[in-house]
């Protein structure tokens, strides 16, 4: 079966990946391209608070740790303005921040780096498929 690689006009879902790391965020957004996503990208808390204050967006996947605005607190502010988006959080090692973040409804997905990028990618389209 020939793969397909959707154009801009065929995305129907969007995302939103915050993180410090550029590789991280570089590598991420090259693969949900090819799961048919519109990606935005944010290097720390604050710039992602400026881009999903002014796009349509689906599902935020945020880093925890980064300097200044913290994924954590990117995510509280995201689900207080927008209960009804989809928010992922991803870490190296700040597990109790991401359980917290679970356990009270925050977060609806946790990832801990180092993951599958490909599972991670399917899980989240196929949230997307489903709302």
């Amino acid at each position: 079966m020939p793969q397909i690689t959707p154009t801009i006009d065929e995305f129907s879902r969007s995302i939103l990946i915050v993180d410090d790391d550029r590789i991280i965020v570089q590598l991420l957004s090259v693969i949900f391209e090819k799961y048919g996503f519109k990606v935005f990208e944010a290097s720390d808390g604050l710039e992602g608070w400026q881009v999903f204050n002014s796009e349509l967006i689906d599902i935020v996947l945020t880093d925890i740790l980064m300097p200044g605005l913290t994924g954590k607190e990117l995510a509280h502010r995201i689900r207080k303005q927008s209960p009804g988006t989809k928010i992922a959080v991803m870490t190296g090692g700040e597990t109790e921040v991401a359980a917290e973040l679970m356990h009270n409804g925050t977060a609806d997905y946790f990832f801990l780096k180092p993951f599958d990028i490909k599972s991670v990618c399917e899980m989240l389209a196929a949230e997307t498929e489903a709302a």
